[in-house]
């Protein structure tokens, strides 16, 4: 009886190590849910702020300002970065950053600070697809300081794609300024054609009228007999007629600009800025005829956008490539301008960018509501005369083609992530 009595006395201390194992298990429990759950979050951080830095990095680089590192490290900081390192080459940003905050349990273990890091690139891209019409569209220099002034462009104006024309297209009411500057309407689509739910006839302010006429602006020629392009008087044309275009053979083995419009095959195009291509003058009726017949109106294409043209070759001609490459207006270029697309045909376009433009309406008989409109404004104009007319559009998903560089942003390149 003695010797039992004796075990159990020593059976009582042997709970007091289980208790103490448990407790360093749960302690360890704890610290992986809430130190891992925080390093979880610290990834997802580091991650969201190295794109959103080489985003807007590569965003400024694109545009031609030299503070792209800066913008890079300081958009990466604003999202959450502990510290943010910025390279950049040419229009592509990578962004290396560090996220760190004091852990919870970790520093029982050595551990005070939790660290996650991460690396985005990005770049500004040309856009991939054959949705390219054979038609030039000018790039007049802006009235502001430095290449491109973000409130002019090349004076085209755009719609939204995602906040007013896509909401117009799947049934929804937007606003929209129209053309007197007092007051916002409502728009609503009827068709292809945007519509004033006021039951004016005028359309939005952004609208632009290719037709093949030379039907020049008031602002241009200062002859009262001319269309008043900046209705509304701010600095911007709300309407714009041709002139200030031209037909495209879009690659050197192009024989007919129509073919372009064609259901058919197209040729190959490579969309790169700085590549010059040969134009034709005179009408082009078949190419407004296909476009009709083809279904064109309610499709976002992609409009070639020259800064200067020239009569003579630029091959032969250095003062081509000087007007082409003045800085300012034009942002710096040191590469070699692409020559391989071009026919032995004048004139010769200098494309600049390739710009997303939505088809409202293409008539061979001029029946389009924004040209009617400006004939009721210009009863000169020919009522008769064919007619593309549509909207510029921004923040539309292009896709980028990662092989084709943008050397600078008109509001038409892809800035897109890389990796």
């Amino acid at each position: 009886m003695v010797r039992r009595h004796t075990q159990k006395k020593y059976e009582y201390g042997q709970v007091l190590p289980l208790i103490l194992l448990v407790m360093v298990v749960i302690i360890a429990m704890v610290a992986l849910i809430l130190d891992g759950g925080d390093v979880m979050a610290n990834r997802r951080t580091a991650q969201a702020a190295a794109d959103a830095g080489a985003l807007a990095g590569s965003q400024r680089a694109c545009t031609g300002f030299s503070d792209a590192k800066t913008v890079a490290e300081a958009y990466a900081a604003k999202n959450g970065a502990t510290t943010a390192t910025a390279t950049v080459i040419g229009t592509s940003v990578t962004v290396d950053v560090l996220v760190e905050n004091p852990s919870f349990f970790g520093n029982i273990f050595g551990q005070d600070t939790l660290t996650a890091s991460a690396t985005a690139s990005a770049g500004c891209y040309g856009v991939s697809g054959k949705s390219v019409v054979p038609l030039a569209w000018r790039c007049l220099p802006p009235d502001g300081i430095g290449p491109y002034n973000p409130d002019y462009g090349c004076k085209m104006q755009t719609l939204s794609w995602k906040d007013e024309l896509q909401p117009l297209l799947e049934g929804q009411t937007v606003e929209i300024s129209n053309f007197t500057g007092t007051h916002v309407s409502d728009y609503y689509m009827s068709g292809t054609n945007i519509i004033d739910s006021y039951g004016s006839t005028r359309p939005p302010e952004q609208i632009y009228i290719v037709i093949t006429d030379d039907k020049i602006c008031f602002e241009d020629s200062g002859d009262p007999n001319d269309i008043i392009c900046d209705i509304d008087g701010d600095g911007k044309r709300d309407i714009k007629t041709g002139g200030d275009r031209g037909w495209l053979y879009l690659t050197a083995d192009t024989s007919n600009i129509s073919d372009w419009v064609d259901d058919g095959p197209h040729p190959n195009i490579n969309l790169e800025p700085h590549v010059w291509l040969s134009g034709k003058s005179g009408v082009e009726t078949d190419v407004y005829i296909k476009m009709e017949n083809s279904g064109f109106a309610g499709a976002v294409v992609l409009i070639p956008i020259y800064n200067t043209y020239c009569e003579n070759s630029p091959l032969v001609d250095p003062a081509c490539i000087a007007a082409a490459h003045a800085s300012p207006p034009w942002p710096l270029f040191t590469s070699l301008d692409d020559f391989s697309e071009m026919k032995n045909q004048s004139p010769y376009y200098h494309i600049v960018a390739f710009a997303p433009f939505y088809v409202s309406c293409v008539d061979k008989q001029g029946n389009c509501p924004g040209y009617q409109y400006a004939v009721s404004m210009d009863p000169n104009l020919d009522k008769k005369s064919p007619v593309i007319e549509g909207y510029f559009i921004s923040d539309f998903d292009v896709q980028p083609d990662m092989d084709q560089g943008c050397v600078f942003d008109i509001g038409n390149c892809v800035i897109s992530l890389s990796n």
